[in-house]
């Protein structure tokens, strides 16, 4: 069961982060007068892709949070989680310097760069916060999760929170996914049903412009139990090993859009729409490449990868 678990979670991982990947080039790569909101491809994505990893995040805290003591549970998402938003921090905050011209050129510049950049793993880390107070105030009673959603909601936009308020519940959520064994529930000759009906109730959602929590959950379930169920049957050896590199291709893609996509390689419009296209599909291609070979290379140093990727 432990393999068949870390083999779905890196598949599906390697799935989204490149689908993260390509809806940044139909916003980023595309003109600039572009509506991108009403592109088919970038709602589907967009409509699960975050929740899913906040999903996947808090089902593997699970396991966390019942390996580690309180104070070393801390340590270790420092060290997974911190240490990498630090380092890409800085990263950002030369960026800023070299690309923008930025004046800033003090510890408040780098930590302000820090703080305010790649929002999802500050929300990570905020909901793992969250995640040992379930067990250690409230004793994983499920009101306790009622109430820490509450208190989520209510909370203040300080730094970077924003985006917790809206990942909190999924990251709960894939607690429970754990802490409850739903796969384990689910009978083999009943997933295929299961995912269709999902995926039909994705759809329908999305067309209604239902809220982030209702079709994010949805969409996610739809996915993960894909995946979950033909890994069994198919290797997908690639997802899987974009997937185990997920983090570094999240925050090297990241700084790539912001700093020099959206102002130097957007197509033009006078482009027709299937060379528009095969650009899109091409660049998404080629950066999730140049991003996963640049992971390699971390990889090959311990130091390196511990300070550019976490654990």
């Amino acid at each position: 069961m432990g393999t068949e678990r870390e083999k779905w979670v890196d598949i599906a991982r390697g799935f989204t982060i490149y689908l993260m990947v390509l809806g940044h080039c139909i916003q980023f790569a595309t003109p600039i007068d572009y509506d991108y909101k009403e592109n088919m491809i970038f709602c589907l994505i967009y409509g699960f892709h975050m929740p899913m990893f906040m999903i996947i995040s808090g089902y593997l805290f699970w396991y966390t949070l019942n390996r580690y003591s309180l104070w070393k549970g801390i340590i270790a998402k420092l060290k997974g989680v911190m240490i990498p938003c630090a380092v890409w921090g800085f990263v950002t905050y030369l960026c800023e310097i070299i690309v923008l011209g930025y004046d800033e050129k003090s510890l408040w510049g780098y930590l302000n760069s820090t703080i305010y950049s790649n929002w999802f793993l500050w929300a990570v880390f905020y909901c793992s916060l969250y995640g040992f107070i379930t067990k250690y105030v409230f004793h994983n009673h499920l009101l306790g999760y009622g109430i820490l959603i509450f208190i989520n909601f209510i909370m203040p936009d300080i730094g970077n929170y924003s985006g917790t308020r809206r990942m909190l519940p999924f990251f709960l959520l894939g607690m429970l996914l754990n802490r409850y064994k739903i796969f384990n529930k689910i009978k083999e000759k009943d997933e295929t049903i299961i995912i269709l009906t999902l995926g039909i109730c994705y759809l329908i959602t999305l067309k209604l412009h239902w809220i982030e929590l209702i079709t994010g959950t949805i969409g996610s379930a739809c996915v993960i139990l894909f995946f979950y169920h033909f890994s069994r049957r198919f290797t997908m050896i690639v997802l899987q090993k974009l997937g185990q590199v997920s983090i570094s291709i999240y925050l090297f893609t990241g700084l790539v859009f912001w700093f020099w996509i959206k102002d130097y390689c957007r197509i033009s419009e006078s482009y027709r729409y299937l060379i528009k296209s095969s650009y899109v599909l091409g660049l998404s291609l080629g950066l999730t490449l140049a991003a996963f070979c640049l992971s390699k290379l971390f990889q090959k140093n311990r130091i390196v990868s511990r300070l550019f990727m976490g654990r």
